[in-house]
């Protein structure tokens, strides 16, 4: 997303290092008082609970300082979420495999949106469903459920992102499930795939833990009854990456939880947006009008990336629009605290927080996640067990 000089890329690099730096802070016995300064700004507590915090950023630079020019192929290799050949032939890892193999327990996503003709601009989460929501789709387009079933699905059909010309919002739907399952997207109407709108087995296109065994791609070539196959009366969940998918771990990060839908995913973006709200208003006396920050809009939801190929808890959020001023004004101009207000807001999801009142009605619950359950499956602890 860029704005005049302005690129979301650079701005939102910022952002995250300044988060970084504060969680930083409660990593020694020198700095946590520091650190806990900063929660007893938001807080009624005297005491809090101290956890050193291991955060890692994805990348180190913009691609404008990654001595490429701009002209070539391989300047954003260093920001590809896939695993990519180099240009010798030998595949790289791409960020997906790098944050997997932090092995992390959240991962928050920081991004920055362009806002269409007539949007007041905003904060959003972005969502993808789990297997239950998909299946739904699936089971639509065999016509075993009505079109209408969309409209049931719990807070699903309020946000789906639409990208294709004259698809409604259960086509984009439906086009968005058969790329998760089997990698093309569907035509209007799901009768058939559109075989030149292909994104890939995706599973596969990371260093983890679910891939499918080696010469997975030959026999997905002849697209047989599966995991592969393009009739969709054929298509089949097999294999260890769609045993993960059915899982109650996958339901718990994606599915219900607190929110209502969206599972552990939608609490942790819906609570670190709202610790955004308040702690800017908290910390900013000129941001305390009603109209002074734009409020929470309703969820982008697709069937992302980020937010399946991934173990940890996954806070991803737009933080904002760029080309919308007052959203300008709280993340350019009000960085610092909301920076702070994000490290305050990480702080909660582990451990939990009682907040002072006052400073909007959009307040944070100030309810820790319980990161606990997926330590104790049978099968290991989850976030660890990402990669082999």
């Amino acid at each position: 997303m860029r704005h005049g000089q302005l690129r979301e890329s650079t701005i939102m690099f910022s952002l995250a290092r300044k988060v970084k730096w504060y969680l930083d802070l409660s990593r020694s016995a020198e700095t946590w008082p520091r650190f806990a300064e900063i929660l007893q700004a938001f807080s009624v507590q005297t005491r809090f609970e101290p956890i050193a915090f291991d955060s890692v950023l994805s990348r180190t630079t913009n691609y404008s300082g990654n001595g490429e020019p701009v002209s070539d192929l391989n300047t954003n290799a260093p920001y590809r979420l896939y695993d990519f050949p180099d240009k010798k032939g030998k595949i790289q890892e791409g960020r997906i495999s790098f944050i997997n193999r932090q092995k992390p327990y959240l991962i928050l996503s920081l991004h920055l949106n362009p806002a269409g003709k007539g949007h007041p601009g905003g904060m959003a989460a972005v969502l993808s469903p789990g297997y239950r929501t998909f299946e739904t789709l699936r089971r639509i387009t065999l016509q075993k459920k009505p079109r209408s079933a969309f409209f049931a699905l719990k807070g699903w059909q309020k946000g789906w992102l639409g990208s294709d010309p004259g698809f409604d919002k259960v086509d984009s739907a439906l086009a968005d499930a058969w790329v998760y399952f089997h990698g093309f997207r569907s035509n209007k109407g799901a009768t058939a795939p559109m075989m030149d709108k292909n994104r890939g087995i995706r599973q596969n296109f990371f260093t983890w833990r679910y891939a499918d065994p080696p010469g997975w791609e030959v026999t997905a070539r002849g697209y047989p009854p599966g995991p592969y196959a393009l009739k969709y009366e054929d298509w089949k969940p097999e294999g260890k990456f769609w045993e993960r998918e059915q899982s109650k771990a996958e339901k718990w990060r994606r599915e219900d939880g607190p929110v209502g839908f969206g599972g552990d995913n939608h609490y942790a973006a819906d609570e670190l947006m709202r610790y955004i709200q308040y702690g800017v208003r908290l910390q900013v006396p000129s941001r305390r009008n009603s109209d002074s920050v734009h409020p929470l809009i309703d969820p982008f939801i697709s069937a992302y990336t980020l937010p399946i190929y991934s173990n940890a808890i996954v806070a991803f959020l737009e933080v904002g629009h760029l080309n919308r001023s007052l959203d300008r004004e709280i993340i350019i101009g009000q960085e610092d605290a909301v920076a702070r207000s994000l490290a305050v807001g990480v702080y909660s999801l582990f451990s939990g927080l009682k907040l002072k009142k006052g400073y909007g009605t959009i307040k944070p619950r100030g309810k820790k996640l319980d990161f606990h359950k997926y330590e104790k499956l049978p099968e290991g602890n989850y976030f660890q067990i990402v990669t082999d």
